[in-house]
């Protein structure tokens, strides 16, 4: 067995604990058969009580679970030690919340034995699957949350831990919220009967099974970014495979909705057009996610530059951050859908994506400029940079009657057409002038020190 997790077994599961937590569950799903106006019966005694220790409790024990070794100064000997980071991962993760996983397995008994008799076997067998999930879900969001902030070297006070917690449990509430939604008698599908099937790739299917499956794949990447967290933890390389194949998959899985709410927004694209851009705003949103998260490293990206003077091509690509990953998909999605414009005569069109490319350059050489000066660094002041040009910025220019300065911060409608992305991307570039500056200067700090 896992040495990680057989260490957990021992301290997390001895028997008085395990005797108190069946006793309480047995206790409240009782008082629940005996007050079902209260409680609501069993079932839904269980499911509340599901939550509340897989998800929220065991997200918090999650987010404990390495940076707890760290507040008592035990990690850098785990480290040091002979497993290997999916061991380390898989001891960790499931090791610490293995009380929470014994609390849990009796809720869902509970809860299965209660929709068998209610829905049948089939809504049992989903709901065999769907509490697992979120469970692994909101975990292993916590989980990988504190070891993002430990690659950052970050403190990690009890707010620390509150916040990686809180990023589980945002995980798990919108997985939630999609599959309550996505239930036939909820209110939001009673309204909207015309969304009971999921289109995507031209597919009419079911919306629980997809969306089953759907959590199912999400919850497998999260534990990948562990995994490749971890093994940062313990000191080994990562690859870029992984993230382009994790990229590969969020824009294939992003594009093959149909774009019925595009459409009705407004956007007039063809079939594969908007494909195209809901794919390009899904690695967008990773870009902008990635550039804040990811250490800003000034002896990496001289060590890149070097390695791309020397006409080591390979060796230098193999080092690009996610962020710069995102960027070039990104990239390739207005590349090709300014081709696709301009073989529909559309200049105008044409103008706007290079528009948004340009400011999209502009953002992440900012927050890479903030993240590497010495007196702005900090990711708070660049969302509240970001906040300022694209929300602050064009209310006070609207206020005060500036309506066509906005093209200076966002894509606009202007004559001449190609006047937006001219100014969009003159940004770009003496943002990216100015991001290189800051590097080579940190970098310089950095050598005197």
């Amino acid at each position: 067995m896992n040495p990680e997790l057989r260490r957990n077994l021992w301290l997390e599961l001895p028997l008085r604990r395990m005797a108190f937590m069946t006793g309480a569950l047995v206790l409240i799903f009782f008082a629940a058969s005996l007050s079902p106006a209260v409680w609501g019966g069993p079932g839904d005694a269980a499911v509340l009580f599901y939550y509340l220790i897989v998800v929220m409790w065991g997200s918090r024990n999650a987010a404990l679970s390495v940076v707890g070794e760290i507040r008592m100064r035990t990690w850098d000997g785990q480290r040091l030690s002979s497993l290997s980071a999916g061991q380390m991962v898989w001891g960790k993760l499931f090791g610490s919340t293995l009380y929470n996983w014994f609390g849990g397995a009796i809720c869902l008994i509970v809860i299965l034995a209660d929709t068998f008799n209610r829905q049948g076997a089939g809504d049992a067998a989903i709901a065999l699957a769907y509490y697992p999930i979120i469970g692994v879900i909101a975990q292993s969001a916590a989980l990988l949350a504190s070891l993002i902030a430990a690659g950052r070297d970050k403190s990690h006070s009890r707010l620390d831990v509150f916040l990686y917690q809180m990023a589980g449990l945002f995980a798990a509430l919108v997985a939630y919220w999609i599959w309550t939604a996505s239930d036939p008698s909820s209110a939001f599908l009673r309204h909207r009967p015309d969304l009971l099937g999921i289109g995507w790739w031209g597919m009419r299917t079911e919306g629980h099974v997809f969306l089953l499956a759907s959590l199912a794949a999400f919850a497998g990447w999260l534990l990948v970014g562990c995994h490749r967290m971890m093994r940062v933890e313990l000191m080994m390389r990562n690859g870029p495979l992984i993230w382009v194949g994790f990229l590969a998959f969020v824009g294939g899985y992003i594009a093959g909705f149909d774009g019925v709410y595009l459409a009705r927004a407004g956007v007039r694209f063809g079939n594969a057009e908007m494909r195209l851009l809901q794919a390009g705003v899904a690695f967008a949103v990773l870009g902008y996610l990635m550039v804040f998260l990811e250490p800003k490293n000034s002896v990496l990206y001289r060590w890149m530059a070097g390695q791309f003077a020397k006409g080591k091509i390979g060796s230098g690509l193999s080092a690009l951050q996610s962020w710069t990953m995102a960027y070039f998909a990104v990239l390739m999605c207005a590349i090709a859908l300014i081709v696709f414009r301009g073989a529909a005569g559309d200049g105008t069109g044409q103008a706007q994506i290079a528009a948004m490319l340009g400011f999209f350059t502009r953002d992440l050489a900012l927050v890479m400029l903030i993240g590497m000066s010495a007196r702005l660094h900090g990711d708070l002041f660049g969302v509240v940079m970001l906040a300022g040009l694209y929300l602050l910025l064009p209310m006070i220019l609207q206020g005060v009657q500036l309506s066509g300065a906005l093209v200076l911060f966002e894509p606009r409608e202007i004559a001449p057409v190609w006047l937006s992305p001219a100014i969009a991307w003159s940004e770009g570039v003496l943002a990216l002038v100015f991001a290189a500056a800051s590097i080579k200067r940190a970098d310089n700090r950095r050598n005197e020190e």
